[in-house]
């Protein structure tokens, strides 16, 4: 009751500097959704960078064996093979070996065998329609250096669970905004520099680790301060307006490299917009709610006005009486990660939102590096696979307040796998790229309808002492199974383009059968202690179907309650 109490009471001295004036809609303005989308750009950028093009041997002697044409030259000196379509084309990393055939001698003669290949020992010819100057082409991160780029996916994962775990923490410690600039600065840091580094492998692989350091930490930061100065009701809306400013920045970053075509201008522009966020002191902001919680009152007091004078009220509150209306908090003694598995029905739902998170992200980021090989434009790709998050992220936030977060999540994991099915059918055959990519879409959209669910679930679901901590145990081992995407796209890519189709599919449905036996959280009193924690959802049958309690009069009264419990909790 005591945090509820000071909740209440530092909710009403933000009602008196204005909770819902210029300064809350100018700060959303600038860093949850301009800054969002310049900071969505640096963590898509390097992912853009590393699609690997077509490619075959390059081949030199035309001249001097009077060969005239580019294709009669590749069908005397390349083999072929069947590539991850299935299609029989050019070899990508072997050529013949001419060299047993001396200069003068008429190519007609030629004959060879299938042992008569060897490495593309002259360098290698790349389709340049939509990828001219990036690092695979420049430094050659094909054939036998193609895991370069699969390694350095691979980084950036491990890159994003070392940063949440690290930089989460010390939010909570120094504070939201001086974790937000640490974060915009590794990430233009890593990001620009990489541009000097493509040369030495190892040192552009740290600078990529570097730059995804500080990925999740540059959204949450600008929200959490967002909504610990909004009133309650205007939070929700807040996330949606970060997911607008995300969806902008990856459906504009590979338009920009399609029109520019070099990587290194690419890396900058999509990049050091970001310090722009440092110039800024005048409308960037701690959050006062934290200040108070850490006992920095007359800090507290200075950011406090600071809203007052933007919103036109009057503040005159003393360091004194700041005290005495914000009463000390009590916390239940919880053990960190370890009460997530206190008893046996907690250890399952921790377990079940554990797989359901790792069937999330696994998809998702296996889509997005799928979505630069599926054939046709890779840009528009991109674009689309990016412009479909923002409406299913609607699409979730209406069903799940209409037929219960349970159905959607499962719901929308089948439909995921469903369509999945369709792609391994028929992207084997050419002329069927188009169908492939709105295929590839429609799984994209189920996906992030997923997210939206899960992400309501794991708030939810866990007690009010462990929401943060679940949630973010959740997206850590989350991203570590992520890593597995890159290799995914691997076997597509070099073997057959079916499988990642296929291990999504099976993916797909082992969320499904997972996330179905997760307890209804819809019209639920959310549980506040942990002892209420380790009984929630067992008095639900497997059939049952959310009801709406007489009490709630209306919908609105319901979602102000839940949006209420759901971010309390973010902001402790």
């Amino acid at each position: 009751m005591a945090t509820q109490d000071n909740d209440a009471a530092f909710d009403r001295i933000m009602e008196s500097v204005g909770d819902d004036g210029p300064f809350q809609k100018r700060y959303n303005l600038i860093f949850n959704v301009i800054g969002v989308m310049f900071f969505a750009m640096t963590v898509v950028n390097i992912l853009v960078i590393l699609t690997v093009p077509e490619h075959n041997c390059s081949v030199p002697g035309n001249e001097q064996h009077n060969v005239s044409g580019i294709e009669r030259w590749k069908n005397l000196t390349l083999p072929r093979a069947l590539n991850s379509r299935g299609e029989l084309s050019f070899s990508s990393c072997t050529m013949y070996n001419i060299s047993k055939y001396p200069t003068e001698t008429s190519t007609s003669e030629w004959r060879f065998e299938e042992n008569d290949t060897i490495p593309c020992i002259y360098g290698y010819e790349y389709d340049r329609q939509y990828f001219d100057l990036i690092p695979i082409t420049e430094e050659n991160w094909v054939c036998d250096k193609e895991l370069h780029a699969t390694n350095i996916f691979a980084f950036i994962r491990f890159a994003e669970v070392s940063g949440t775990f690290v930089l989460g923490q010390l939010g909570d410690r120094i504070g939201r905004l001086p974790v937000y600039l640490i974060s915009i600065g590794a990430a233009t840091f890593g990001r620009a520099m990489a541009v000097l580094a493509a040369p030495h492998y190892w040192l552009f692989a740290a600078l990529a680790f570097v730059g995804s350091f500080a990925s999740n930490t540059g959204f949450q930061s600008p929200l959490i301060v967002a909504m610990e100065i909004s009133k309650d009701e205007n939070r929700a809306a807040l996330s949606l307006w970060q997911l607008f400013g995300w969806t902008v920045g990856v459906c504009v970053t590979p338009l920009i490299l399609w029109w520019n075509r070099n990587w290194i201008w690419f890396m900058l522009i999509t990049s050091v917009p970001c310090l722009l966020f440092y110039c800024f002191p005048q409308y960037s902001i701690e959050s006062p709610r934290w200040l108070a919680s850490q006992g920095r009152y007359q800090a507290c007091i200075r950011q406090l006005k600071k809203i007052a004078k933007v919103n036109g009220m009057s503040f005159n509150l003393t360091e004194e009486e700041l005290k005495e209306r914000i009463p000390q908090k009590e916390i239940e003694k919880t053990f960190g990660i370890a009460s997530l598995f206190s008893g046996w029905h907690m250890t399952k739902l921790t377990t079940l939102l554990l797989i359901c998170w790792i069937c999330n992200t696994i998809p998702t980021f296996t889509l997005f590096l799928m979505s630069m090989q599926m054939g046709g434009n890779p840009f528009l790709n991109l674009f689309w696979q990016g412009a479909v998050e923002l409406p299913a992220y609607f699409c979730g936030q209406v069903l799940c307040d209409r037929i219960g977060r349970r159905l959607t999540n499962s719901g929308a994991y089948l439909g995921s796998a469903v369509f999945c099915i369709p792609v391994v059918l028929i992207i084997h055959q050419s002329g069927n790229e188009q169908y492939v990519t709105v295929f590839a879409v429609i799984v994209k959209f189920f996906v992030c309808v997923t997210y939206f669910a899960l992400y309501l679930q794991s708030f939810e679901v866990y007690p009010t002492s462990l929401r943060q901590t679940g949630t973010s145990f959740g997206i850590i081992i989350s991203n570590v199974f992520g890593a597995l995407g890159p290799y995914i796209v691997y076997l597509g890519t070099n073997f057959d383009i079916r499988l990642p189709f296929v291990a999504m599919g099976l993916i797909g449905m082992a969320g499904f059968l997972t996330s179905i036996y997760l307890p209804e959280t819809l019209y639920q009193k959310l549980p506040d202690t942990l002892e209420e924690g380790r009984r929630f959802g067992k008095d639900q049958t497997f059939w049952s179907l959310p009801r709406k309690p007489k009490e709630l009069c209306t919908e609105m009264q319901y979602k102000l309650s839940q949006y209420e419990a759901i971010t309390e909790s973010q902001t402790e």
